[in-house]
């Protein structure tokens, strides 16, 4: 199962997932759907020991979208948001989270800076969350 794959089948066992489609790089104007876009990997730091093994500590970014539609509660949403985020924090902290490297106690998994993006002239929401999953390769 490839990143993009365990990123959004883990998303939506999020207990308030509701959202009708969960798009990849894209995000479909009728309020109800999400769009995930991944960002790409960022290798933080790479060592080798003596013996040549090398171990890459890397960074893989997503943003989430959400539209919402305009009789919501804006109060509603930003709850949503701070649950997922708090979701995020407790299924990585224990160990229920996605694993992308080689060693799943040393991964770590956030979502952050969850805020109202845009926001449309009939109240429809566009809402962004910073997704980050840090982890390690052995080479």
């Amino acid at each position: 199962m490839t990143a993009l794959e365990k990123m959004t089948a883990w998303l939506q066992t999020f207990p308030l997932w509701k959202e009708e489609r969960l798009y990849v790089d894209y995000l479909d104007a009728v309020p109800g759907n999400a769009g995930l876009y991944p960002g790409g990997v960022e290798e933080l730091v790479r060592r080798e020991d003596v013996l040549g093994n090398v171990t890459v500590h890397n960074r893989l970014h997503f943003v989430l979208y959400r539209l919402t539609p305009g009789q919501q509660d804006n109060r509603e949403n930003s709850a949503w948001l701070l649950q997922l985020q708090n979701w995020v924090q407790q299924q990585s902290a224990s160990g229920l989270a996605p694993c992308f490297g080689d060693d799943p106690k040393q991964e770590r998994i956030c979502a952050q800076r969850g805020k109202l993006q845009a926001a449309t002239h009939t109240g429809t929401g566009k809402y962004a969350v910073t997704i980050t999953a840090d982890y390690a390769k052995h080479y």
